[in-house]
């Protein structure tokens, strides 16, 4: 509660003279209790801010006004510029505080509420980003968005106040032809949120993960690594499939020469070349979120936990990939890094905080940067300091007589930087989000043991196992929590497989209260009911929540749950391999499953394999499906047919139970079969799941030799109708 001057004057016109007068008068305002930090950040705006709630949607009813939503995060840079510019303006507080109820949202705190808005801004303007600006009718329908407006136009656009005041006069003027319009416009954002994109075609074939590799590289930054060009985020999603592509991809049938090497490179260049930058935080470890330049050494120095997570992983797994020893130095070096990072700044209890803030005293970086002459010459030759400094201002360009740091090259480091780490963190620190986010904290858990740290990732899982299958989507001492998400079960589900502890009350909540048919929403039923629920597909700074839990159900043995939801996804990995390769990652897992090897003979090193084409199986309306399962005989050897013409020889047979088939055995003229053989099947599977198994019979030869029949069981999947 506090008193301020503020012009209550009117706009006359949008872009005419400012009419008015000032008064003193009581601003409460309501956000000085609110669990989130980001929130109490604004609790000294004049602006009336409260939180989102019935009690704002109540007001917005009765007075009939619409709703200023205004949702960001703390560690959010250009989200403290807009509140400096307008928040804490007077003249701007009093046009909200007349003609609007405003209502402020920590998007980590509700990312149902942000995910369905930025939808919305996404597809009002084709761009999103924070902080996020949605003006909406007293019944929660957007009718204008945006993100980041500065207080006075520039140019022709016009600034927020003119905006204000533009959309005040709108509502008193034309408010059924708005309340009509933004009717209309949430029946298509229903529509967008639970959309599934039907796939080209029927199959999950090596095909699809080849050619996801190729448009890779097609974006590819052969210089500086990572993908585009400047803002430049962390690939996360795409070199985690990638280097699950390097690892299986040789055992696939086809021929993938080049393709190998080509992921090989992307995923080595672009950790080396981050590793490097000014992305990374050379002296306190841990990266920042982004790089605002194509060589990834201007960064936004807000620190997230969820990136740090994954970048853990990612540095850990490729440490144990590489053969080069500097490289692997390197992503040793990041990777301990970051847990000295974790431990030392962000721990909070058992668990860790969500960020650091991008400012310290309002201005970006301050802790991070430094003068020439406060370094020795061996920091400054290593990393790149200059006595006009190496630091650009983003929105001028100018340089601004400070350093970060930046290693040079790879073979070059000092071993020593633990004084520069003392005197920095003798400076003013930036701020801490104190939230305890279950879903990054999971991520961070997975990294923790794939870098070995078993001890640290087993003090995490141990305290949110403590509340059983009811997950909280937070943590932050003495205030409750909305339930968990379907990102909060569906990474702690995983965190606890990776550390080989039972998931499986995780499991059966996130499908009880998550899934329907075609894959997972993002709110449970017992969350609040939005306009919409969202079914989240795409990779975004965090892994797709589908394809984690479809994942989830993979490897905790519920695989023929995990293909029927993977059936709604791949059509996105298909038509958009890059912002899905959590989804492409899933399908490249299922093409390892679909793959039956045995040893045919003791000692002999002889293996037969055989999978489906395609995979899954998709039901046509004639009620039948219809593939061939290819069989691949090694170099050398055969396999007698059907009919291999000799009373000795055992031929080929096919058995299918769980379903009705008709087979159609390849035709040998020779008797013999030998390299990939594909035999044509039609079912009709018998049961309600759609599962059958395929029983083949043979006899292995080489040309001196035959060995003792063998048979080899491949299980199949049939899925749904598929229209005609």
């Amino acid at each position: 509660m506090g008193k301020y001057s503020v012009w209550d004057g009117v706009v006359r016109s949008l872009c005419g003279p400012e009419v008015g007068r000032y008064a003193e008068i009581e601003m409460p305002n309501r956000l000085a209790l609110s669990s989130s930090p980001y929130l109490r950040q604004h609790a000294e705006n004049p602006v009336d801010w409260q939180e989102w709630g019935e009690a704002a949607w109540e007001e917005a009813r009765r007075e009939n006004k619409p709703v200023f939503l205004s949702v960001g995060y703390s560690s959010c840079h250009w989200c403290h510029v807009m509140a400096h510019e307008s928040f804490e303006d007077l003249e701007v507080a009093e046009a909200l505080n007349r003609d609007f109820v405003c209502i402020k949202l920590d998007r980590e705190e509700r990312p149902d509420i942000d995910d369905l808005y930025m939808t919305a801004v996404q597809l009002a303007t084709g761009r999103g980003g924070w902080p996020m600006s949605v003006f909406l009718t007293p019944d929660a329908k957007p009718f204008f968005a945006g993100t980041y407006f500065p207080k006075n136009g520039r140019g022709e656009n016009p600034g927020f106040l003119q905006i204000l005041a533009a959309l005040a006069g709108a509502w008193r003027e034309e408010e059924a032809d708005i309340r009509r319009k933004s009717e209309e416009f949430a029946q298509g954002l229903r529509q967008v949120l639970e959309r599934t994109i039907p796939p080209v075609t029927d199959k999950i074939d090596v095909g699809l993960m080849d050619g996801a590799v190729r448009a890779m590289r097609e974006d590819f930054d052969e210089v500086n690594g990572g993908f585009g060009g400047a803002p430049k985020f962390p690939p996360f999603a795409a070199l985690r499939f990638l280097m699950r592509y390097i690892e299986v991809r040789a055992d696939l049938p086809g021929d993938a020469a080049g393709l190998i090497d080509t992921a090989v490179y992307m995923v080595m260049r672009t950790l080396e070349q981050m590793a490097l930058g000014g992305i990374r935080d050379h002296v306190g470890g841990g990266f920042h979120r982004y790089s605002t330049d194509a060589q990834w050494h201007l960064p936004h120095f807000e620190k997230m936990l969820s990136d740090n997570g994954q970048m853990l992983w990612l540095y850990a797994r490729a440490a144990r990939m590489v053969d080069d020893e500097d490289l692997k130095g390197l992503f040793e070096e990041v990777s301990d890094g970051i847990v000295g990072w974790l431990e030392r700044e962000m721990k909070v209890g058992d668990v860790y905080a969500a960020a650091l803030d991008a400012d310290t005293d309002g201005e970006e970086g301050l802790t991070y940067l430094w003068k020439r002459d406060e370094v020795s010459d061996g920091v400054a030759e290593v990393y790149g300091f200059e006595e006009g400094g190496n630091f650009q201002d983003e929105a001028t360009g100018a340089y601004l007589g400070l350093n970060l740091f930046a290693r040079q090259s790879v073979g070059r480091r000092l071993d020593d930087l633990d004084e520069m780490l003392e005197r920095r963190m003798d400076r003013e620190q930036p701020g801490r989000d104190e939230k305890g986010l279950l879903a990054w904290n999971a991520l961070v858990i997975s990294g923790l043991v794939e870098a070995g740290r078993l001890d640290l990732a087993n003090r995490v899982a141990d305290f949110f196992v403590s509340y059983g299958a009811e997950l909280p989507h937070q943590w932050v001492e003495g205030h409750e929590s909305v339930d968990g998400f379907l990102d909060d079960y569906a990474y702690f589900g995983m965190a606890l497989v990776d550390l080989g502890r039972d998931a499986s009350e995780v499991v059966d909540r996130m499908v009880e209260e998550f899934a329907d048919q075609r894959g997972f929403y993002f709110t449970g039923w017992g969350h609040e009911e939005l306009i919409g629920r969202q079914k989240p597909f795409l990779d975004q700074a965090v892994p797709s929540a589908n394809g984690v839990a479809i994942g989830l159900l993979r490897r905790v043995g519920r695989n023929d749950e995990a293909l029927e939801h993977l059936t709604a996804a791949y059509g996105w990995a298909q038509l958009a391999p890059q912002a899905a390769a959590t989804i492409l990652l899933e399908c490249l897992e299922q093409l390892v499953l679909g793959r039956q090897v045995v040893s045919t003979v003791a000692g002999q090193g002889v293996a037969i394999e055989a999978w489906f084409d395609p995979l899954p199986l998709q039901m046509d309306p004639d009620g039948w499906a219809y593939a061939h399962l290819v069989i691949r005989i090694p170099d050398g050897y055969h396999i007698n047919s059907n009919d291999p013409g000799a009373d000795w020889l055992i031929p080929m047979t096919v058995a299918v139970d769980g379903g009705y088939a008709e087979v159609s055995y390849p035709v040998s003229e020779t008797g013999q079969l030998s390299g990939t053989v594909e035999i044509g099947l039609r079912v009709q599977p018998v049961g309600q799941n759609g599962v059958f198994v395929v029983r083949v019979g043979y006899q292995v030869c080489s040309d001196s030799e035959c060995y003792r029949p063998d048979e080899i069981e491949v299980k199949g999947h049939v899925i749904g109708v598929r229209e005609g």
